[in-house]
């Protein structure tokens, strides 16, 4: 079910991005995977490892947060496309990263919401260009550590001949991971 919800979000995020970047964008979702919070830094690289981050605080019928994290040269590569500027650290391609963070994570969210009939809502998007690590302590600290697990899509863009790569992450506290479980139980029942 959150594969499902994952194609339709991204789905509309491509559509979106295109817009955006005024060129056809495609969009591979692998599935979805559940793993460990300590295990999310080494998904990116390691927890040294330079991304640019966008995060948002989700809430209603479950809390928690998304995180949108790009490896430093696709950051570079969609900065680029945009505006011209591969300059991570110019207000302007972090205003441009947190957009592209806010779209994918609007969409998903959207999905969500009506996939399982709830409602969801996120906060302005957060942008940092950081260690891959100190950006998921900063999450973790505003939870209070009460997270285990986060749902993971490695993403893969195509925009014109590029591929670029990013990761969607989904950081629920554990009543709203409990919810997520139990709509899907109710929908395979």
């Amino acid at each position: 079910a959150l594969n499902e919800v994952g194609n339709i979000g991204m789905g509309n995020a491509a559509t979106s991005l295109s817009k955006l970047v005024d060129k056809e964008v495609k969009i591979h979702i692998p599935i979805l995977k559940l793993s460990l919070i300590e295990d999310v830094p080494d998904l990116v690289g390691g927890a040294d490892s330079v991304v640019s981050g966008t995060f948002m605080y989700v809430e209603g019928d479950i809390r928690g947060y998304i995180l949108i994290l790009f490896p430093k040269d696709s950051a570079a590569e969609i900065c680029s496309m945009l505006s011209g500027s591969t300059d991570l650290l110019d207000e302007m391609s972090v205003s441009l990263m947190q957009e592209v963070g806010h779209i994918l994570a609007g969409t998903y969210v959207t999905a969500l919401s009506n996939f399982f009939n709830i409602s969801i809502s996120i906060s302005t998007p957060c942008g940092a260009f950081d260690m891959a690590g100190a950006i998921l302590d900063h999450i973790l600290i505003e939870m209070s550590r009460e997270v285990e697990h986060a749902l993971v899509f490695d993403t893969e863009f195509r925009i014109e001949g590029n591929t670029l790569n990013g990761n969607f992450f989904m950081l629920f506290d554990p009543a709203s991971l409990e919810l997520i479980l139990e709509k899907i139980d109710d929908m395979v029942s």
